[in-house]
């Protein structure tokens, strides 16, 4: 990943019905999307009425086709950048083709590699939606990634922070200051303690700034917090502060950023915020809350595997079962990837978001079931026949074995009309 050259002056480069549905594209799409880092960052610019949006986008060279090509390996793609407004109409897209290079095979397919890209935008004020898409010009494959965005009116009186950047790896060199940005939100791989940049727009004067960073966790807790007083000149100011994620398990984690003068220490001045992940090499996207990820293990650990990891004594011994469970069904350990365990818990991600009722989509009989088994070979449905209740038929060709669930209620509510031990024994055995 490129580095980028910060000197004192701006930043260089310078009615919804839930019904259960299941379907093949769904899957694949939500794959993809969780392949594919892009962040979007908000600062002041010197043009009237708008701001600068910053666009960084990460594309593994995993997912990219390379070919042969002379001494190299090469792979061609195409980028398009949209930008909706709140009515959904395009506000502004760009297009552009880019060419990734290596010098051999391995480092072709490596996790750990990306081609980056990096965009800038004026946009005036206001909500949007982002759209980044990559085709990949070999394969034709499409990956998309959607992300709504505020953009703020830095240009209003009084005291603004812009978005905040999270920083892999920071130098200096002399007065000039080199920054890797951390296009992921993952910081879980990043030298203890890891930076973020932002900028404070000054309106009252050479005076001293605090500055209170405070991290909670999903559950509101808070992390960790660290004050920092920082003199300040009038007008625009980069800002460089330290967090220390050396206590923090895994898990999705939100950082806040508030300013106050030096003699007010209740009312702040203006806040900025970002969410941010810890996870470990290998750990797929979706995973984010240790515990929860545990319980998520009930469709294929046996009763004992799960008791064995529940009660483990320390957050570290729990972490190191967890692991131990997924390194064993990992069909290629030799890699930094676990693809058996991104599917499982892409499987869980998807029947979140399609089979939630009255509980969560992971808990429900459809969840479970596409869980176990992923995505069926054939789905008939019966919403409106006039001689049953609805009832859905899930069939899957390999296991010679049809699912039938049954909505009892008229309410969406679809229950397996076959006994649950079947489900458990094929899964389990």
């Amino acid at each position: 990943m490129r580095s980028l050259l910060l000197g004192f002056a701006a930043l260089a480069p310078n009615i919804a019905i839930a019904v259960a549905q299941v379907e093949v594209t769904k899957e694949q799409t939500l794959q993809d999307e969780s392949l594919f880092d892009v962040d979007a960052i908000s600062f002041a610019s010197d043009s009237a009425g708008r701001s600068r949006l910053d666009v960084y986008v990460a594309i593994p060279y995993e997912h990219l086709s390379f070919v042969k090509s002379d001494d190299k390996f090469v792979a061609n793609y195409e980028m398009t950048l949209s930008v909706y407004d709140s009515a959904k109409a395009l506000v502004t897209e760009k297009l552009w083709t880019r060419e990734a290079k290596t010098a051999s095979f391995e480092q072709s397919v490596s996790s750990g590699a990306y081609s980056v890209e990096q965009l800038s935008l004026l946009l005036r004020p206001a909500y949007y939606q982002l759209s980044v898409q990559c085709r990949d010009l070999e394969s034709r494959t499409v990956r998309r990634v959607s992300k709504q965005i505020t953009i703020p009116d830095y240009s209003m009186p009084g005291f603004h922070l812009s978005d905040i950047m999270l920083i892999s790896k920071m130098t200096m060199k002399g007065d000039k200051r080199s920054i890797t940005p951390s296009i992921s939100p993952n910081v879980g791989n990043i030298a203890t303690p890891f930076h973020i940049f932002f900028e404070a727009y000054n309106s009252l004067g050479d005076k001293p700034v605090r500055f209170m960073t405070s991290v909670y966790d999903v559950k509101k807790a808070l992390i960790a917090s660290r004050d920092t007083l920082v003199a300040l000149a009038a007008g625009r100011n980069q800002i460089f502060l330290p967090i220390d994620q050396s206590a923090m398990s895994l898990g999705a984690y939100t950082l806040y950023v508030q300013a106050f003068t030096q003699i007010d220490t209740i009312k702040a001045l203006t806040t900025t915020s970002r969410a941010f992940d810890v996870r470990w090499s290998g750990m797929p996207k979706s995973v984010k809350d240790l515990d929860l990820s545990i319980e998520q293990l009930v469709y294929i650990a046996k009763d004992k595997e799960l008791d064995n990891i529940r009660d483990a004594k320390t957050p570290e011994e729990k972490q190191k079962l967890f692991l131990e469970f997924w390194k064993k069904k990992d069909p290629n350990p030799n890699t930094l990837r676990n693809e058996k365990m991104e599917e499982y818990y892409q499987r869980v991600e998807y029947a979140n978001k399609h089979f939630k009722h009255y509980t969560e989509g992971w808990r429900t009989d459809m969840g479970m079931v596409y869980i176990i088994f992923g995505t069926p070979n054939n789905v008939d449905r019966h919403p409106f026949d006039s001689d049953s209740k609805p009832y859905e038929v899930w069939s899957y060709y390999e296991l010679n074995y049809s699912f039938v669930f049954v909505d009892q209620s008229g309410f969406g509510d679809y229950r397996l009309a076959t006994p649950l031990w079947e489900v458990w024994n094929r899964a389990k055995n």
